[in-house]
Formats: C-alpha cells, structure tokens, sequence
C-alpha cells in the first residue's frame, strides 16, 4: 500500500474509530508512544512501513487488501532496488560493508549449518538393507536369550524385515517376528511394526509396534528404545 500523508493519519483514524478504540488502547499493542501515534494520526510524520504493518494490523485492517495481487510486486522492486543500492559503496559505503558484512555471516552460517544437518542426518533406508547380528558387550551375543550356542539375526530388506534365531550347534533356526519398518529422519526415529511372529513369540503378535532411537556409525546399528538398547553389527 502506497499511502502517503496526511491520508495515512486519517485512514488510521477512521479504522481506530470504527473499532472503538482510544490511541492509549492502539499504542499498548503497538507498543509505541501516545506522542507517536497522535504525530502520524495528524499527518505530521511518515512512520515506517513496519509501524503501519504493525497499526493496521492492530486495527484488523490486512495493508494489501484494497489492491489484490499489488503487494508482491511492490515488494518484489522495493527488495531488488535496496539491493542494487547496497552494492554501490559510493554512498553510505561503511554503513553498506557493514550490512553486507553481516549478510555474507548470515549465508555462511546457514552453509555451515547445512552441512552439519547433512552430517548428523539418519542413514536412509538403503542403508539398513543386508543381514545384521545382535552384539552383546562389543562382540557378537552366542547365547542370546540365555541359551547356548544361539545367536539372532536381523535381516532387512527396503521395506520390511524378519528376526531369526539360530542355534547353530544344533543346526536349528527359529523364525522370530517378520513386519514392516519406517524411518522418520526429522524426529530420528526407526520404527518396526511386527506383522507375523513365530511361535514362542506370542508376545509380539496383534500388530505390535515398536519406536527406537538410532544411529549407524560404519557396520554398527545401534537401537534405544522402549526397553532395548541393542548393538547390531552388519554382517552382509
């Protein structure tokens, strides 16, 4: 809105008027003095556009509405001619190496941020495809459960994966839990949903879901949650 004054002070007027406010009432919310508003109300100071935002939108009144589709344009040029200028230093030049000093900051930082972002991010589910063996203490678990000679494996493909447990002496293997897993990388998460359990692992079945915490770091998986802190090594 191009609105120059005094017809700025009195739109303001008008708007305060018509929603039964008093200029102590506009300046609280506004956070400014009753000086202030009472100078742009009489037309006597072109406050900043940001003052007007913040008055108009105090009194309800959207700035752009009266003319649809006019704000981004002049927005648009506003922001390309503050641009341009800020690039002729034969004006305000320490002012302008200042602004520009913070901008190139600014972008650094976002980079630098970017990248570490890009760094701690979860593995993708490639990543977890292949067959993994459960640790225990750093060195793989040969009695898992608590019995002799047996070892489980988690074997995951892009979109599901299967449990299995295997007493290796007596060349016997168990078929665990099967399901469906997914991967929330905003909130870090790995979550399985197991679909079909063997038996002996009733405990698992109805559709149970389990949400883990994770983190692969070379061949290492390592799982936390909902009582489990596990250590997978990835064996193929």
């Amino acid at each position: 809105m191009n609105i120059q004054q005094p017809a700025l002070g009195k739109k303001i007027v008008r708007l305060r008027k018509a929603k039964g406010l008093t200029q102590e009432e506009v300046v609280e919310k506004c956070n400014l003095s009753v000086r202030t508003l009472q100078r742009i109300e009489a037309g006597e100071v072109m406050p900043r556009s940001y003052t007007i935002r913040l008055i108009f939108n105090t009194l309800g009144y959207t700035v752009y509405e009266a003319a649809p589709g006019l704000s981004n344009k002049i927005s648009f040029h506003q922001l390309y001619s503050y641009i341009i200028d800020l690039f002729n230093l034969k004006t305000n030049t320490m002012k302008k190496l200042t602004i520009l000093s913070a901008l190139c900051l600014v972008i650094s930082s976002i980079v630098f941020t970017a990248c570490l972002s890009a760094k701690k991010t979860i593995a993708n589910p490639a990543d977890l495809v292949g067959t993994w063996q459960l640790l225990r203490n750093g060195v793989p678990d040969t009695t898992y459960g608590g019995q002799t000679a047996q070892i489980r494996y988690k074997i995951m493909t892009p979109e599901r994966f299967v449990v299995t447990d295997i007493k290796y002496k007596d060349k016997v293997m168990y078929a665990a839990f099967t399901g469906s897993y997914t991967i929330d990388k905003i909130h870090k998460t790995y979550s399985e949903l197991v679909e079909v359990a063997g038996n002996g692992y009733g405990q698992y079945m109805n559709g149970k879901i389990g949400t883990y915490n994770y983190k692969i770091v070379d061949s290492l998986w390592y799982i936390k949650g909902n009582g489990y802190d596990e250590v997978w090594k990835k064996v193929k």
